[in-house]
């Protein structure tokens, strides 16, 4: 990693593309390692994942959208599921972030009137952690996919700062919203794409 005009460059061995079913295994076990209630509590404050997905999940997130990975020396460092609302039917909490949407004003329109993509869950190894990675993987998606869409959100529980602050200060996305789902607290951030 190097510093150039003050932003950070990712390790340049760094690829980041879409999932190929090969990929699914260590992508799983990536999840696995940052994965709420099976990271103890003091390793909490380095970022977590809640829901756990399946291998049938991975592949209807990349059918919808896309699952892009970043791959380093030809291992899995990290992964980013991208969908549309639309896919996540009859899941409580994303019902609850399609209606409020409806009432979120975003640069000067309902959030819901914009070409939405729901990005998330993203989790970076571990052992990847501070290289740049989280940047480059989200704006190789951008730039993949950015076309197709307006604006990216994602939810970020308010239990995970580490998370936040990397969708904050990295991505510039913004929150838009505040909410509690089954006594945890969430944040809805948004950006331009």
């Amino acid at each position: 990693m190097s510093e150039t005009n003050g932003a950070i460059e990712a390790n340049m061995s760094v690829n980041c593309r879409r999932m190929r079913d090969s990929d699914i295994e260590q992508i799983i076990a990536i999840q696995n390692e940052s994965l709420l209630g099976k990271v103890a509590d003091a390793e909490l404050k380095d970022g977590f994942v809640q829901g756990e997905f399946t291998e049938a999940d991975f592949k209807n997130f990349d059918r919808d959208v896309a699952v892009m990975v970043a791959e380093d020396e030809g291992k899995v460092a990290g992964y980013l599921c991208t969908s549309h609302l639309e896919l996540h039917q009859g899941k409580e909490l994303l019902k609850l972030i399609e209606k409020r949407a409806e009432s979120i004003i975003f640069e000067g329109k309902p959030l819901s009137q914009y070409k939405l993509v729901m990005t998330g869950p993203i989790c970076i190894s571990k052992t990847q952690r501070g290289k740049g990675i989280f940047e480059s993987i989200y704006n190789s998606f951008f730039e993949t996919f950015g076309t197709n869409y307006e604006v990216a959100i994602c939810f970020v529980d308010d239990a995970n700062p580490r998370s936040l602050a990397a969708h904050i200060n990295k991505l510039h996305m913004r929150v838009v919203d505040e909410f509690e789902f089954k006594e945890r607290n969430y944040n809805l951030l948004a950006r331009k794409i």
